[in-house]
């Protein structure tokens, strides 16, 4: 058997120590980019990603909040066309889920995250097949989990790295890239908007998923899209900003809404609900 620990070093020496000092969850606000470096955020994104309905064991509770990842991903698998399915990115990947669903479609995934923690679990979800969790109950009290990944992915094609959303250097023309709820998170959230309308190739899409929840200690507050008042009073909203910089070099072909639940603990969760929206890249 494994422990966390040993599941995350054990072929990954170069990626940085993870944090084990008691942290804020990643549902607090305030918490800052440092808390996904931490094993709680690890344990709760495996939770966040691969949970199901263990994430929420009531009756009446948002059942149609859980799966998020997959649902992020599916809705690329559905909107990328046939002929451009070869390379699909996902930004802010996490611990995976979200480019494992892209793996059932495409013949080339790669997942990027700031997180070296993160980018080890899902590198292990990628070898082992499964990780070890603990969900928090109350406090202290903790129960074990395995994440396991479903049979009908295709592991083998997808592939994760640590790196900046805001400066992915030269990753050639791809057909999907995906960002679930990353944009209110990054410091430059234009750069990375613009690198996808440099990279993405005719014909290939965005999948923008955000709840525009800007925060001024990921993004300063003169870098948002969004989610201010201008001077004249009028409140700018950060969907209509992304258009005004998206619409020039795509085509807005679908719009939805798409909750989440990310558990803290059996009696507290973060409910949220992104906007979904996918852009078809122009024809030249």
């Amino acid at each position: 058997s494994y422990s966390f620990c040993t599941l995350l070093e054990g072929k990954h020496p170069q990626k940085k120590k993870m944090s084990n000092q008691p942290v804020r969850s990643t549902t607090a606000s305030g918490s800052g980019s440092a808390v996904y470096e931490s094993e709680r955020a690890v344990e709760e994104y495996l939770q966040f990603h691969y949970g199901g309905e263990k994430c929420m064991p009531y009756s009446f509770g948002p059942a149609g909040a859980l799966d998020f990842a997959q649902r992020c991903g599916k809705i690329c698998n559905k909107f990328a066309r046939d002929d451009r399915k070869r390379v699909a990115y996902d930004i802010g990947c996490a611990v995976g889920a979200t480019s494992f669903e892209l793996s059932k479609e495409f013949e080339t995934v790669i997942g990027v995250d700031f997180s070296h923690a993160f980018i080890a679990a899902a590198n292990t979800m990628k070898e082992k097949k499964e990780m070890p969790y603990k969900s928090t109950e109350i406090a202290d009290i903790r129960t074990p989990h395995t994440a396991v990944l479903p049979p009908d992915t295709k592991p083998e094609k997808a592939s994760f790295r640590q790196g900046d959303a805001c400066d992915l250097g030269d990753i050639g023309e791809i057909d999907c890239m995906v960002a679930a709820n990353l944009l209110c998170r990054l410091p430059k959230p234009i750069a990375f908007l613009h690198k996808a309308i440099e990279c993405i190739a005719p014909g290939g899409i965005l999948v923008l998923v955000s709840p525009f929840s800007w925060l001024s200690e990921y993004t300063a507050k003169e870098n948002w899209i969004g989610g201010y008042v201008d001077e004249n009073g009028n409140a700018v909203e950060s969907a209509a900003e992304c258009s005004k910089i998206l619409s020039p070099h795509f085509e807005l072909v679908h719009r939805q809404d798409e909750p989440f639940l990310i558990r803290e603990h059996a009696r507290k969760f973060q409910y949220g609900v992104s906007d979904c929206t996918v852009w078809r890249k122009k024809e030249a």
